[in-house]
């Protein structure tokens, strides 16, 4: 990204008992395997220091208002004629439209309201933007022809499956995943930078095998707001409608229910 809005690294003792963690000697056996078991001591640790930039994301218009589009997104694909539902966000598909296309103007159309309404866009909303660009294509890419080929039929088809109760779940778990994984990241990729040539991390490959470690964790703690998250969706819809005005009330709530799962784990160890 480019940009450190959210500060540098603070020389606090949470972080340098972060650092020591990090950094200690690796037991034998596969990277893989090591980091799998130390990434949830990890993350919990990074949460905790880094809680004051989780507060802000929960406030911050950008994140908001990409979740928001997420249930428009959904919500259109359960009518008649999507494309046109889907320009009053301004997501503009064509009739040879993938579901490549899809995130890319979905993440387009997030730039462009936060260039109308704010000063631009954040760490955190750019966070935000690219977790729903991946839980869309995680989720949906597989049910159509090709990332890069197929038509905005075959878009629709496999956006509909997610907007169910069920579907929309999954899409949140996946959305709040990806998101705290990558504000976890944002903090991590400093300290695992300080610590590379230590005993622990030794190469840029023992920081890929924790990252991909993380990102699992992640998407298995974010398994606490999937069935909150359809249940949320499917009955605002029904009550009322969805306005960014829910989806930003939903998105406190949401992060601080991932944050308090982590924090949790952090207990148990």
């Amino acid at each position: 990204m480019g940009h450190t809005r959210l500060g540098t690294l603070p020389k606090t003792r949470k972080w340098n008992e972060l650092l020591k963690h990090i950094a200690r000697p690796r037991l034998p056996g596969n990277v893989a395997d090591t980091a799998a078991n130390d990434v949830n001591a990890i993350a919990a640790r990074t949460l905790s220091a880094s809680r004051k930039a989780l507060v802000k994301a929960a406030r911050d218009p950008g994140v908001g208002y990409t979740f928001y589009l997420l249930t428009q997104v959904a919500l259109a694909s359960r009518t008649s004629d999507w494309e046109t539902a889907l320009v009053q966000h301004g997501i503009r598909l064509s009739g040879d439209s993938t579901i490549f296309d899809l995130s890319v103007e979905l993440q387009a159309a997030i730039d462009r309201y936060l260039l109308r309404t704010q000063p631009g866009a954040t760490d955190l909303s750019e966070m935000a933007q690219q977790s729903a660009g991946e839980a869309i294509l995680s989720l949906s890419g597989l049910q159509t022809a090709n990332l890069f080929g197929g038509s905005s039929a075959d878009v629709k088809k496999a956006i509909r499956s997610l907007s169910t109760k069920m579907g929309f779940g999954k899409l949140g778990q996946k959305f709040f995943g990806r998101f705290i994984a990558r504000f976890l990241n944002f903090y991590l990729s400093r300290a695992t930078a300080a610590t590379l040539g230590s005993a622990r991390v030794q190469s840029l490959g023992d920081i890929a095998e924790f990252n991909k470690a993380l990102e699992l964790h992640c998407d298995q703690s974010a398994r606490i707001v999937r069935d909150f998250c359809g249940e949320w969706y499917s009955k605002t819809e029904h009550e009322k409608g969805i306005e960014l005005s829910d989806a930003s009330k939903f998105i406190a709530v949401a992060v601080k229910k991932v944050g308090k799962e982590l924090e949790l784990q952090r207990e148990e160890l």
